[in-house]
């Protein structure tokens, strides 16, 4: 029975990130002064302010983003304007319904803007098939969920998207934590810290693991489930930076190590041949979670090396 290990590297830096639009939405030329933001409201994990002349609506528009915890804004005076805010769960933070998708004639490219003092992802001006109504969609995910926006007319103007992101940048995370859409210099110096200590880990037991003394095995075996656990920790208590989107991915594979080694280390024990071979498994299918995990980092503008 033998076990490859893999270091993992341990090095983590900020390279510029690729495949988003960094954008502001506005446009040149006078405007009236908007109204001030008087109307406050909070439903689910946020709260924000609206202008004076908005008011809270009781029914949200038909959307095929399907929404918890849903607050309805729109002007008074409205001919088919609607901001509608909630809490949705997508199979990945930031990413559309497949539903909406589908609807669309094209895959929209998300842009990243910041409004306040958050930044969202931003879909601008979706017309679906079968929908009357334009929509632009902002999502701010955070460990409670993602906070979804829907900013819908009949049709769209400059004016009403800039009243929306005026309304969204007054957000308020309630519970929960923002999840960070770009590189954080925090963050990068706290996976080195993370990643570091686990190579250590690797390396003093790596020829443990090698070993035709089983009782040596088992032990090397337990000695990396505990720094795999103790990693998974770390990861999963980083309250003091901006964490990544990548964050709860790197926590959940390195927790699946963990488990593989245990069960690793209970098969030499047992010397079970059968087991053992399974475990060795479980470890390259928590290792190719980690080096997805990375796939993910160096999209959000980490360079691993």
């Amino acid at each position: 029975m033998r076990t490859v290990m893999r270091t993992l590297t341990s090095t983590v830096f900020i390279a510029a990130a690729a495949g988003f639009v960094f954008a502001h939405y506005g446009s040149t030329g006078p405007k009236a002064s908007p109204s001030p933001l008087t109307g406050h409201a909070a439903a689910g994990n946020f709260s924000l302010s609206y202008p004076s002349d908005w008011r809270r609506t009781a029914m949200p528009g038909v959307s095929r983003v399907s929404l918890q915890g849903t607050l309805a804004l729109g002007p008074r005076q409205s001919s088919g304007e609607e901001l509608v805010v909630g809490t949705a769960h997508p199979a990945a933070p930031g990413a559309l319904p497949a539903d909406l998708r589908s609807a669309l004639p094209t895959p929209p490219r998300p842009q990243i803007v910041t409004l306040g003092g958050s930044v969202f992802y931003r879909y601008l001006n979706l017309v679906p098939s079968g929908q009357n109504a334009s929509e632009s969609i902002y999502a701010l995910p955070t460990t409670d969920g993602t906070i979804t926006a829907v900013c819908s007319a009949s049709t769209p103007t400059e004016s009403f998207t800039s009243s929306c992101e005026r309304v969204l940048g007054t957000m308020k995370v309630t519970a929960g934590r923002v999840m960070s859409l770009v590189p954080a210099a925090g963050y990068a110096f706290e996976l080195n810290r993370i990643l570091g200590a686990l190579n250590t880990a690797r390396v003093s037991a790596g020829n443990g693991l090698r070993s035709s003394d089983v009782k040596v095995r088992a032990a090397a075996a337990d000695q990396l489930a505990a720094a795999d656990e103790r990693a998974a920790g770390a990861a999963h208590h980083i309250t003091s930076v901006a964490v990544s989107l990548a964050n709860q991915p790197l926590e959940a594979a390195l927790r699946m190590n963990a488990a593989a080694y245990r069960a690793l280390a209970s098969a030499a024990v047992d010397q079970d041949p059968g087991a053992y071979q399974r475990a060795e498994r479980q470890i390259a299918d928590s290792l190719h979670a980690l080096d997805a995990v990375y796939v993910q980092l160096r999209g959000y503008g980490y360079r691993i090396g």
